[in-house]
């Protein structure tokens, strides 16, 4: 198997998976295995973003075994990874593949990107979470045509529903994971439980978590130092503290 191409963007705060084409790109059973190694492998050096790259499509149409439940797979690892993440794609995302690219924090798609789940016209159905996350991406609608119309969004398609912005290569994900790994670490991880939790919660439970949340932030130093670099007019030096 290719191993994943990992390594520091900026000093050592951005991570990096790029998906080459072959077993990897196309999400064999093994790759799936590494890839779950090499993100577990990342989270334990504690990066400020990190930046997974499918320049040329990723996943495949041929079927692929149920995750049992319980078992961990790349997709949810990705959603649960402890710095925000961006993934970048041109090309086909299929199946596993697209399912993969909704676990991302953000999703910027190039001219050829599409997004297509076949599992449904084959009598199957999305096993890494595609049925949950897309609708809370896409909406019903959205979610319908993809996963039970079968429909192959294009890049319009993808911005229209929400799904991915729109870029000419990778350097605007590039830049953005630079922009997010300059960010208050902790601040940002509150920002992303409340998003992903308050979700699913009512407005009420939703707010009372966002209060929480910032009684916990109101002590980390990172906050002071926000607030030192805005009364000195400089750009903050975060440290995650």
């Amino acid at each position: 198997m290719t191993e994943p191409a990992t390594g520091p963007v900026t000093g050592s705060s951005i991570a990096r998976i790029e998906l080459v084409p072959g077993p990897l790109a196309d999400l064999t059973a093994p790759a799936a295995d590494g890839l779950i190694a090499e993100l577990d492998r990342l989270a334990d050096t504690a990066p400020r973003a990190l930046l997974l790259v499918a320049a040329h499509g990723v996943g495949a149409e041929e079927p692929r075994p149920v995750t049992p439940a319980g078992l961990r797979d790349p997709a949810a690892v990705l959603a649960a990874f402890p710095a925000p993440t961006v993934a970048y794609w041109d090309g086909p995302a299929v199946g596993a593949g697209a399912e993969l690219l909704l676990a991302a924090d953000i999703r910027i798609a190039g001219p050829g990107a599409l997004l297509a789940f076949p599992e449904v016209g084959r009598g199957e159905l999305p096993c890494w979470g595609g049925t949950q996350r897309l609708p809370r991406l896409a909406g019903i609608s959205g979610a319908v045509r993809l996963l039970v119309a079968g429909d192959t969004f294009a890049l319009a398609d993808l911005v229209r529903c929400g799904l991915a912005e729109a870029a000419d290569d990778g350097r605007a994900a590039e830049e953005l994971a630079g922009h997010l790994a300059r960010g208050a670490p902790r601040a940002q991880a509150a920002a992303r439980d409340a998003v992903q939790r308050g979700r699913d919660l009512t407005m009420h439970d939703a707010l009372r978590l966002e209060a929480d949340l910032n009684l916990l932030i109101a002590t980390t130093s990172d906050r002071a130092e926000g607030i030192a670099a805005f009364l000195e007019k400089r750009d903050p030096r975060f440290t995650g503290q």
